[in-house]
């Protein structure tokens, strides 16, 4: 099944059930935002490969450069800056918007929190101008069994991990309730992780055995650098690691 989805290239990783915050001030995106909650439809968030998420060209985005001491010259260094056009990855995630928690501006802007749903992956392009539409297919969640215990393992790793920073830190580790399902679990965990979107992204594209495989090393990783982490962690490193500091 595929639909048509208008997208927003951004310079993050939006995974299924987390939470964004945005400052949507283009015109364009105006007009993206304003038609998706008039239909109550979700538009999709997809990391850049290349190209800003910011057209120097804007006017709301001139007016500010301008209101701060800025003209022609600043304008064409930020061109060169920000780079050409923007380049998506092809896969994302669905998001629908929070209208109750989010509001328009008497300028027209709008401030944002929408909700990551589904992952899809971009087919073509039905419409570059005046903001991306696409023809997506939406990506099957797995349902097959996983490696037998992965799933609890990296729960066991995540509250190694923060007894190690409460012990050296001496505050209580926060208070959280964990996903049930790996697929939850791992989604919930790669939002919170503090690795570059590069990272985020191929968990993004990856399947669940593999993403619970790698935040697993990710962690244990990281509890081998702390003084307190266990020391057996040293030799078990893994790829993707990072921390939630």
């Amino acid at each position: 099944m595929t639909v048509k989805l208008p997208l927003f290239p951004l310079n993050t990783v939006l995974f299924p059930g987390a939470m964004i915050q945005l400052h949507v001030f283009e015109e364009r995106y105006r007009l993206m935002v304003g038609r998706c909650i008039e239909q109550r439809s979700p538009f999709g968030v997809v990391l850049l490969r290349s190209g800003s998420e910011v057209n120097p060209n804007d006017p709301w985005f001139r007016q500010q450069v301008e209101a701060a001491g800025g003209g022609d010259a600043e304008l064409n260094q930020l061109r060169l800056q920000l780079g050409g056009d923007a380049l998506p990855y092809v896969v994302g995630t669905s998001a629908q918007i929070n209208i109750g928690e989010s509001a328009r501006l008497d300028d027209g802007r709008y401030y944002l929190i929408a909700q990551g749903q589904r992952r899809f992956r971009i087919q073509y392009f039905v419409q570059r101008q005046p903001y991306f539409i696409a023809s997506v297919g939406y990506l099957p969640e797995e349902s097959a069994a996983h490696p037998y215990g992965a799933g609890e393992q990296l729960r066991t790793v995540y509250a190694r991990y923060w007894a190690a920073v409460s012990a050296l830190t001496g505050t209580a580790p926060p208070s959280e309730s964990l996903p049930e399902s790996p697929s939850d679990l791992t989604y919930w965990m790669a939002h919170r992780l503090n690795v570059d979107n590069a990272q985020k992204q191929h968990w993004l594209e990856a399947d669940v055995s593999t993403r619970l495989r790698e935040m697993s090393a990710a962690l244990r990783a990281e509890l081998a650098l702390l003084p307190n982490g266990d020391a057996g962690e040293r030799e078990r490193g893994g790829p993707g690691s990072g921390s939630w500091n």
